[in-house]
């Protein structure tokens, strides 16, 4: 059994905790147990009984509601490492049905903030794995046979932008279900029974965008429509969108932040939440990060105990 890319695996984790310890955040041992549904839109929890008292725990989509609770207390900067759950979605090659995430969050920063300190992480993960393998420090990594930069400046675009380019439509034009229904069916999409928006959104951006980003370094994508990014801040000079990024290395999304609304109206109509301070937070994939630097394409190889060994044998 060779087992140096559960190594790389483990040196990505301790080298997330040295980076976040290293600029004096604070570690938080989020629960795994949550007493109501976490509320994030299009993610579904998994959940347990404690049967002695006959109650329902949900498993977490993700470490950001515990978060939130301290940074609404004053903790300040702070991250946590966690296994997350979530329900009807499938394993594959970049999917388990538990995953290893770090999210982190910082106080008076906005989502261009969170965008460098990201670079800087991954750099700072990739240069310690290497020097656990005994590589010299590079920027450079190849997976899949392509050659990525990690270094110098990454690609960048508003997802509008990417939309105009690459799948010649006007994204401010479609923020509604109608209007987004009659531009996929004019694109040949099956739009049958479709009553939302997303769908077709998620359709196109996967069809026509998402394959055809550069992959020779890391690519940003900046400002997300309003109904995908329900708590963030607005985007002021363009309306309907909010300040969300995603980034993609290799062609895998790795990540996904944004600058946290401090509106308590919004908030309130959103989720029940103690009001936050001005910040932006990210969650970040360790898994997939590990995938990367190990050069597989196989989220299982990367895991001791993926799910597909323990329940598909």
């Amino acid at each position: 059994m060779d087992l140096k890319n559960y190594f790389i695996h483990e040196w990505t984790t301790q080298a997330i905790r040295i980076f976040f310890l290293g600029q004096n955040y604070h570690e938080i041992q989020t629960p795994t147990l949550l007493p109501q549904i976490p509320v994030e839109p299009n993610l579904y929890p998994l959940k347990t009984i404690w049967n002695q008292k006959n109650f329902t725990f949900y498993l977490p989509t993700s470490p950001e509601n515990s978060l939130k609770k301290l940074i609404s207390q004053g903790i300040g900067n702070c991250f946590a490492i966690a296994k997350v759950f979530r329900d009807l979605e499938d394993i594959g090659p970049t999917h388990n049905l538990e995953f290893s995430m770090v999210e982190w969050y910082e106080m008076g920063k906005n989502y261009k903030d969170i965008a460098v300190t990201t670079k800087n992480l991954v750099l700072s993960v990739l240069h310690q794995v290497q020097k656990k393998l005994n590589q010299p420090q590079s920027n450079i990594i190849t997976y899949q046979n392509k050659q990525i930069n990690l270094g110098g400046d990454w690609y960048q675009s508003t997802l509008s932008d990417l939309f105009q380019k690459y799948a010649n439509m006007d994204l401010s034009k479609n923020l509604t279900t109608q209007e987004i229904i009659t531009t996929a069916a004019s694109k040949g999409y099956n739009v049958d029974g479709v009553t939302t928006w997303e769908p077709l959104y998620t359709q196109i951006f996967i069809n026509e965008i998402e394959l055809k980003l550069p992959q020779d370094k890391p690519f940003l994508i900046f400002d997300y429509p309003a109904q995908t990014s329900s708590f963030c801040q607005k985007c002021p000079n363009s309306p309907g969108f909010n300040q969300r990024f995603e980034f993609y290395i290799g062609g895998m999304e790795i990540g996904n932040a944004y600058t946290e609304s401090t509106d308590q109206k919004v908030l309130q109509k959103n989720f029940e939440c103690e009001y936050l301070p001005s910040c932006a937070g990210i969650g970040l994939g360790i898994d997939r990060l590990a995938m990367l630097i190990a050069d597989t394409n196989n989220i299982e190889n990367v895991l001791y105990f993926p799910t597909a060994k323990l329940v598909l044998k």
